[in-house]
């Protein structure tokens, strides 16, 4: 079957930063409608959009796979036994298919609120890591950051902000940092980090302290942000924050690979 289609849809749900999973039958045995290489795509709860890989016989099983795949953002290979009498699957139809199910997650979002050369190397570090990045900065700065996805000049709130937001780094070292700190957290966000040096990072923790942030949420601040790289530079400053954050996502533990 023609796949024009399949790959119009998936085009539309990259650029719309959807998840979504692709399952493709690389294998069948016995009776089946489908052959090896028809494909569909299947939305994050599970639902085909579109293709075909089979009846009610396959879209359960697959569907039920492609939650879990989206879960861990994991590969999975399954057999679907079209002979069972297992009713759950649909109508028993006989043959035996192997569908191998492949999550695209969204890229995850980054906010960056400042500006300066830290800011700029942010951008470009983030967008390499295939970040979706959304620059806040001011207007005269605004052409420095080829690498954006999208540049805010106005001083927008983070509730007027029509993106779901997984980092947030505030770069502005202005009075109201710890303010945008507490916003941030009680948004949600799941990482949150602040520029500062260590002095700074200290009062914005008591601030935060001293109105009742919950414990859950003070896990999401990081300040100073990064990792510990003795950094020097604007470019080494960025470098370790981007480190501090991939390790996040990554969940891993920062320490060196070898002895």
């Amino acid at each position: 079957m023609s796949h024009k289609n399949i790959f119009k849809v998936m085009e539309n749900l990259k650029s719309g930063n959807v998840s979504f999973a692709i399952a493709t039958i690389i294998a069948v045995k016995g009776s089946t409608s489908a052959k090896p290489g028809d494909k569909a795509i299947y939305d994050e709860k599970g639902k085909r959009i579109v293709g075909y890989i089979g009846g009610g016989c396959v879209e359960n099983r697959v569907g039920q796979t492609v939650v879990e795949s989206l879960v861990d953002n994991k590969t999975r290979i399954i057999n679907v036994n079209l002979d069972s009498d297992d009713m759950q699957l649909g109508i028993p139809c006989g043959g035996m298919m192997t569908v191998f199910v492949e999550p695209q997650y969204r890229s995850q979002t980054i906010l960056i609120r400042g500006m300066g050369r830290v800011v700029e190397v942010l951008g470009e570090l983030a967008a390499t890591l295939n970040f979706k990045v959304l620059i806040q900065t001011q207007e005269d700065e605004k052409d420095r950051y080829d690498s954006a996805d999208l540049i805010f000049t106005d001083p927008l709130d983070l509730d007027e902000i029509d993106e779901s937001v997984d980092y947030f780094i505030l770069a502005t070292h202005h009075r109201d940092d710890h303010h945008q700190s507490l916003s941030a957290l009680n948004h949600g966000i799941p990482f949150v980090a602040v520029i500062a040096s260590q002095k700074k990072a200290g009062m914005i923790l008591d601030y935060l302290k001293e109105n009742n942030v919950a414990d859950e949420f003070m896990a999401n601040f990081h300040s100073p942000a990064g990792l510990d790289l003795n950094a020097q530079t604007a470019e080494e400053i960025a470098l370790s924050i981007m480190s501090e954050i991939v390790m996040h996502r990554n969940s891993g533990s920062g320490e060196a690979m070898g002895k």
